[in-house]
C-alpha cells in the first residue's frame, strides 16, 4: 500500500513545518496555564513575580514567531502577517479551548 504522502515530498514538508509551527503555540499556551495554575513552583520574590505575570504572554509571543520563522520557506506563500494572524488565531482557540476545558464545571453551559 502507497503512502498518501510521500516522504520528502514538498507536500510532507509543509505538512511538518505547519503542524510543528502549531504545536509550539499550543505548547505555549498550556505552559502559559501550567504558569498561572501552580504559582509556586516559581521562585519567590520578584523573579517569580515577574514569570507569573509576564512567562504565559512571553512564551506565546515566542512561540508564534518562532512559528512565523518555521514557516517562512516552503509550501503556501502566505504573506508574514498573514501566518501572525493564523498563529494568534491558533492561540486564541488554544487558551479558549483550555478555559473552557478548566472551567467546564463553573461555566455550567453558560459560555454557549
Amino acid at each position: 500500500m502507497r503512502p498518501v504522502l510521500e516522504p520528502g515530498s514538498p507536500a510532507a514538508v509543509t505538512l511538518g513545518r505547519w503542524g510543528m509551527a502549531v504545536s509550539l503555540v499550543i505548547g505555549a499556551v498550556l505552559v502559559g496555564r501550567v504558569i498561572r495554575n501552580f504559582p509556586y513552583l516559581l521562585p519567590n520574590r520578584l523573579p517569580g513575580l515577574v514569570l507569573y505575570e509576564l512567562g504565559p504572554g512571553l512564551a506565546v509571543a515566542l512561540a508564534i514567531g518562532a512559528a512565523v520563522t518555521i514557516t517562512r520557506e516552503n509550501g503556501p506563500r502566505l504573506g508574514e502577517l498573514t501566518r501572525l494572524a493564523l498563529f494568534v488565531l491558533a492561540a486564541i482557540v488554544a487558551g479558549v479551548v483550555v478555559l473552557v476545558w478548566e472551567f467546564a464545571e463553573i461555566l455550567q453551559g453558560q459560555w454557549i
